[in-house]
């Protein structure tokens, strides 16, 4: 029902009490078109203008309401897309559900006010299309007699796709309603328009419609129901007329518009992605998806270290499009690290339409055709390629399920460009609907993990990153603080707790901490929560492991559990968090004092601190003291993380990401602006060294462009440091394509980056203190000799063999080695 206010005597009479300066509701020809406009009440934008009629779409919060306003020059409709509202004016309030609106003449004073829970969604037609044609009565934000917002209040987004022309030729949906744009050339149009439903509405943009008189029946901007419509009988077009429809309930859909839909529902979002000819209809119902924001990216490895870090920062699904082929290819390298990782990331990727699809001994037929779930599907969760547009729904929603139950991990969608052009009927969709799961029985287990912790005179817990994934910090520290036993973290979980924690005493592993490696080898009791004990946390050696301690290990991944690397005594396949409250659950009054052992836990803490006269780990301390809590670092694999988990001292809430699983030299530069994003444009510090940097130059540009206040900390050396190490302790120091920039140099990296416009900082102070995005290029020297790293012997027959973990290169003496060893240590071990 689409209802006419026309203008009251009461209207004239407040307007001509206000006075209205006409040089102060003058149009300003500003183009809105490529804007979001912030208001008190939510926003709107500009979805489609021509020379005579503006349409806009409002998105009002919940209990918000506009002013009392009124436009003395151009008519208004008002139209409910999703949601209810109340629109008043002076002569009373009328209720609006979707579908349903209001004609509102020149001057007439009106408000809407929202009223449903999620807010509402609200089409504002007008002409003609002067926005400064405004005048405010009363309002409760405080802009009575104020005009339209200042550019201020302007959101510029030069990729809104939300602007619509008649070249697009597209529909978009606002929950059960949709809206199109479309030409009538000729009666043959016009009778689909007569036979639409009677209560959907009509909207006349340009042109004109003629009866059989030849008298126009509908002016330009005028609003109504099919049903009158029909009344009015229009016989006659002129040729290009523009019409506005508005479905009142349209449950026809367009597959991308599905996909887009149940993404921004699920909360997806933003989602990540990197254009091809393969996704342009996924591109556009992202685009035109109200409440679904975007993030472009220059290629899609880079896209997909971007993704993988916004789901390790926000503990959440996140999502990559990129297209077919070699597009597809290339964000394989995200995908298995998130794999390795347990990262829930979704991928959909475009393909090849479905009688393209190549079968049996065909390797191709279309141009960028290849089956890549084929590929994935040793390194995803779920893959599947969807041919049958119905089940869309089904496996969308099956993928984001499976891409956080349980041990976490990636999924990925394939979908042909075809399907994701074919639209359906919303009531054929399949829907997926997960398998109830009963909670595991506990209290045997839990009670032996009592039993065995009173009879520990060692005990440690090594806290994984699955204790994150479990959302459990909070009970985490609550369980240690009732324990009061020493904490170590494994590489993934090393900001689960800060570094001046009474609890913690380390980060263990091969290239770990010496003194948490000697806690962990000498304990009798090792429970690990959440960590895959993973050979480079436990060492090569993995017998030597230690050895001298029962091991309870609790992973929700029982294959984790069955590894040949580990013997477990109480293995327990279970989520971290549940682990925890049943322990807290079941905890007894009292446990035998752990006094002793941590004091010598204590004096290894003293006796062998990160070596800090060495450049690398001297500036990660440097680093470390001088960010804040909350701030989040984001390091490249392999040297970097080494710097950062031997030197950084983490604060409260301070977060560390990186590619632990593949260690990926040119992890950290896209991640960083994944963890840019998830953190909603605050500050990340980016820690890599010379060779991941050059490796993905081309992002410079997306920080640039989205001016990503990402602080760039590049260490220079002289590259392949540990690599190098290697070949001069085993090799005869034969540097095999290890020594270029030995032997040639290498240019200035902070100055590639000023030439994208990143402003270039001297010292470490004066790079943080930049609001936005800055670089800054530190040398250091390359030699690794002083850091902690694995142990190797070359026995007599050539075989190498790795040292246990405490037993670290550079060696100590054999007599300091033995003082530190509560455990007998076998001389071959020595």
């Amino acid at each position: 029902m689409i209802e006419k206010i026309s203008l009251s005597r009461q209207d004239l009479e407040e307007l001509e009490c206000l006075k209205v300066n006409p040089a102060d509701i003058q149009d300003d020809y500003y183009d809105y078109s490529k804007i979001v406009v912030k208001k008190p009440w939510g926003y709107e934008y500009l979805i489609f203008s021509n020379a005579k009629v503006a349409v806009w779409v409002l998105y009002l919060k919940r209990d918000a309401q506009t002013s009392v306003h009124c436009h003395p020059n151009k008519k208004t409709s008002l139209v409910v897309l999703e949601g209810k509202v109340n629109c008043s004016s002076l002569a009373g309030t009328r209720a609006r559900s979707a579908g349903e609106g209001l004609l509102i003449d020149k001057g007439v004073f009106h408000q809407t006010t929202a009223v449903s829970k999620t807010g509402a969604f609200v089409m504002e037609i007008e002409t003609p299309i002067n926005k400064r044609d405004l005048v405010r009565l009363k309002d409760k934000y405080g802009r009575e007699g104020k005009g339209y917002e200042t550019q201020d209040q302007y959101c510029f987004n030069s990729k809104n796709y939300n602007y619509i022309s008649f070249q697009s030729n597209v529909k978009k949906h606002f929950g059960h309603c949709s809206m199109a744009f479309k030409k009538l050339v000729d009666s043959k149009s016009l009778n689909e328009i007569l036979a639409l439903d009677p209560e959907d509405v009509v909207c006349l943009l340009d042109g004109r419609l003629l009866n059989a008189s030849g008298h126009s029946v509908l002016d330009i901007g005028d609003t109504v129901v099919v049903n009158e419509f029909r009344q009015l009988r229009p016989v006659q077009v002129d040729p290009n007329s523009e019409i506005l429809i508005i479905k009142n309930t349209d449950p026809i859909s367009k597959v991308s518009d599905i996909v887009s839909r149940l993404l921004n529902e699920r909360n997806v979002k933003p989602i990540f992605i990197v254009p091809g000819d393969a996704n342009v209809h996924l591109l556009d119902s992202i685009g035109r998806c109200d409440g679904l924001s975007y993030v472009c990216m220059r290629n899609e490895k880079s896209a997909s270290f971007a993704v993988e870090s916004f789901c390790k920062l926000r503990s959440t699904v996140g999502a990559l499009v990129v297209s077919s082929g070699s597009s597809a290819i290339s964000a394989v390298p995200g995908v298995a690290n998130a794999w390795m990782d347990s990262v829930p990331m979704l991928v959909i990727s475009g393909q090849a339409r479905t009688d393209q699809n190549t079968k049996g001994g065909v390797r191709q037929l279309s141009d960028k055709s290849l089956s890549i779930t084929n590929l994935v599907k040793s390194i995803t969760k779920y893959a599947v390629e969807v041919s049958d547009p119905a089940q869309i729904g089904y496996h969308l929603d099956k993928a984001i399920y499976l891409a956080t139950d349980g041990r976490p991990g990636p999924v990925w969608v394939d979908l042909p460009i075809d399907v994701q052009g074919m639209s359906i009927h919303e009531d054929e969709l399949s829907k997926f609907v997960p398998e109830d799961k009963s909670s595991p029985k506990l209290k045997g287990q839990i009670s032996q993990v009592m039993e065995m912790l009173k009879q520990a005179s060692r005990p440690v817990i090594l806290a994984g990153h699955g204790i994150r994934q479990a959302k459990a910090i909070g009970d985490f520290l609550a369980l240690i603080e009732r324990l009061k036993i020493p904490v170590l973290t494994s590489r993934r979980g090393a900001d689960i707790i800060p570094d001046d924690h009474p609890w913690f005493f380390g980060r263990p592993g091969a290239y770990g901490q010496r003194s948490a490696n000697f806690i962990i080898q000498n304990c009798d009791l090792l429970i690990s929560i959440g960590s895959r004990l993973s050979i480079p946390l436990i060492g090569r050696n993995t017998k030597a492991f230690a050895r001298a301690a029962r091991k309870i290990v609790v992973d929700i991944d029982a294959h984790e559990l069955q590894k040949p690397t580990l013997k477990i005594d109480l293995p327990i396949a279970l989520d971290a968090g549940e682990f925890i409250r049943e322990c807290l659950t079941f905890l007894p009054d009292s446990l035998p004092s752990c006094a002793a052992w941590l004091g010598r836990c204590q004096d290894w803490r003293a006796k062998f601190p990160p070596v800090l006269s060495n450049d690398s780990l001297s500036f990660v301390r440097m680093l470390s003291d001088e960010m804040n809590e909350n701030d989040v670092i984001v390091a490249d694999g392999g040297a970097s993380l080494i710097y950062a988990l031997q030197a950084f001292c983490f604060k409260s809430g301070q977060r560390l990401i990186s590619s632990t699983g593949l260690e990926l030299p040119g992890f950290a530069l896209p991640a960083a602006i994944g963890a840019c994003i998830a953190r909603d444009s605050k500050s990340i510090v980016c820690l890599c060294e010379d060779h991941g940097f050059q490796n993905n130059l081309q992002e410079l540009q997306t920080i640039i462009d989205y001016q990503l206040p990402i602080k760039i900390l590049i260490l220079k050396s002289r590259g392949h440091s540990i690599i190098r190490n290697i070949q001069r302790d085993y090799f005869g120091s034969r540097f095999v394509g290890t020594d270029h920039e030995i032997r040639l140099g290498s240019t200035s990296l902070a100055r590639i980056a000023e030439i994208f416009g990143f402003p270039g900082a001297t010292t470490l102070q004066e790079l943080l203190k930049i609001k936005g995005p800055a670089v800054f290029e530190v040398q250091i020297e390359d030699d690794q000799d002083q850091i902690p790293r694995p142990g190797f012997i070359i026995r007599e027959d050539r075989k190498w063999m790795a040292k246990p973990l405490e037993d670290m290169v550079p060696f100590l003496d054999r007599k300091t080695f033995q003082e530190n060893m509560m455990i007998d240590v076998i001389q071959d071990e020595l």
